[in-house]
Order: structure tokens, then C-alpha cells, then sequence
């Protein structure tokens, strides 16, 4: 296999999507590189060369993208992936995947679960700060997702759980071992940056990107439900908020 080939950890709500134009654009403008988007259906799952079967990681230069956690086979590849300040991923993780199942009715299992236990209906309002609050106090939404990344422990993928999986001290630790095998970990916060270094990986000197926003948020209820529930929500979120200090230090 071509060791210099890429793989884009994509951790959902972190620019994957507008990253993914960039990808995009590179192929479509260079014959000889292949970008491949894989994933396993409502899961974060570990990465494996099976959801890859039908390409040749021997011919070409390949960029993989897809919803995985790390796995041992990552090491085989130029890695990345983009993490994003731990209240913005979690207020965009909430809302997009709550109007996500409305829209589709996408996990509705989990859905109907967590509606006979609690009242869930957000309605973008300052009233949701209460809605909020029962569902991380019945751990109702995934927690540390940046973690369990890095960690290679699987998640379900559209946020809203029956039960939350709890990583202990030692998931960190492996989080915090396997960092040495990324290339590089951008920040949403400079997407550009990311970017400008990504490039250094890849046989082209330049590509483009379109920036897409799926979602749109208040920025007055974002800044509310902050100021009400943001210290429950890093603590809900302790070992993102441990992991993200170690990735500012080693990727600065």
C-alpha cells in the first residue's frame, strides 16, 4: 500500500463536510489521486480496509474519509482529523441531530426511548436550557465523542443514545498514546490552517473548498445556553475538554 496515502477522521459537527469539497476538488482536478467517502450506517465505527474493498490502495494516491474511530490500521496512512471547542460541538451535535430525526426520522428508537423518560421537544428557545440539562443528567447523549475518536472506541453516530458509554482514565490515556500518530489535528477555529498544512501531504500545490453551513444556530440561545449549562456540559464532556489541552500543545 502507499504509505503516503491520507485518511480523514471524521468526527461529526467539526467541518468534515466543508472539508470534504476540498477533497473533492482535488480529485476531480487530479486524475491520479481518488478520494473515497465510506461509513457505517447511524455509527461511528474503527476504521477497517473492508469498508474499502472495492479500490486499490496500491495504484494511485488515495484520500479515505468517512465517520470511523482510530483503529490499528490507521497507522498505515498520513492521519488527520478536526476537533471543535467542546460546548460549539456540543450544541451543534444536539440541534443538527435532534431536527436531523424530525426531518427524517432517523434513530427513532432511541428517539422513542429517551421521550418516555424525559420531555424532549427543542424548539430553539431559552426553555430548551431545561431539556438540556434532563438529557445529560440521564445521559442521554454521547459524551467525549473527541476522546472516543482518538481512542478508537465506537459511538453511535446520530448523538442521541438510550445510555451513554462512560470512558474511564485509561480510555484517555490511549487517546492521549495514539495522538502520536496522527499527522496532524486541525481546530474548526482555523479551518485554514488545517488546510495550509493538509497540503504539505498531498502531491498538488493548491485546492479549493466551499464553505457549507447545514445548520444555522441563534447566536443569542447559543450564548444562553452557555451561560446556563456550560459548566455541566464540560463536565459532561471532561475527558474532550483534557484531550483538546494535549492536542493544542502537540499540534501548535
Amino acid at each position: 500500500m502507499n504509505k503516503e496515502n491520507v485518511l480523514f477522521l471524521h468526527i461529526p459537527k467539526t467541518a468534515g463536510t466543508t472539508i470534504q469539497t476540498g477533497f473533492i476538488d482535488i480529485a476531480e482536478k487530479n486524475k491520479k489521486i481518488i478520494f473515497t467517502k465510506a461509513a457505517v450506517a447511524g455509527l461511528n465505527d474503527h476504521f477497517s480496509f473492508d469498508h474499502f474493498k472495492h479500490i486499490n490502495l496500491n495504484q494511485d494516491f488515495h484520500i479515505l474519509k468517512g465517520h470511523f474511530v482510530f483503529s490499528e490500521s490507521c497507522k498505515k496512512f498520513k492521519l488527520f482529523t478536526m476537533v471543535r471547542d467542546v460546548l460549539d460541538l456540543f450544541i451543534s451535535n444536539l440541534y443538527y441531530f435532534y431536527f436531523e430525526h424530525l426531518r427524517t426520522n432517523v434513530n427513532l428508537e432511541n428517539i422513542n426511548y429517551i421521550k418516555k423518560n424525559i420531555e424532549l421537544q427543542l424548539n430553539q428557545s431559552v426553555d430548551d436550557c431545561v431539556i438540556i440539562s434532563n438529557l445529560l443528567k440521564n445521559n442521554f447523549v454521547n459524551s467525549n465523542i473527541i476522546t472516543k475518536t482518538i481512542a478508537g472506541i465506537p459511538f453511535e453516530k446520530f448523538y442521541f443514545v438510550k445510555e451513554d458509554y462512560k470512558i474511564m482514565q485509561e480510555d484517555y490515556l490511549q487517546a492521549v498514546e495514539n495522538l502520536k500518530y496522527f499527522s496532524y489535528i486541525g481546530n474548526t477555529e482555523n479551518v485554514n490552517k488545517f488546510l495550509n498544512i493538509f497540503l504539505k501531504s498531498i502531491p498538488i500545490n493548491t485546492f479549493e473548498i466551499r464553505h457549507k453551513r447545514i445548520f444555522k444556530k441563534d447566536p443569542k440561545l447559543i450564548n444562553t445556553i452557555k451561560n446556563v449549562l456550560g459548566e455541566q456540559i464540560k463536565e459532561y464532556n471532561y475527558f474532550d475538554n483534557k484531550i483538546l489541552d494535549c492536542i493544542k500543545n502537540r499540534f501548535t
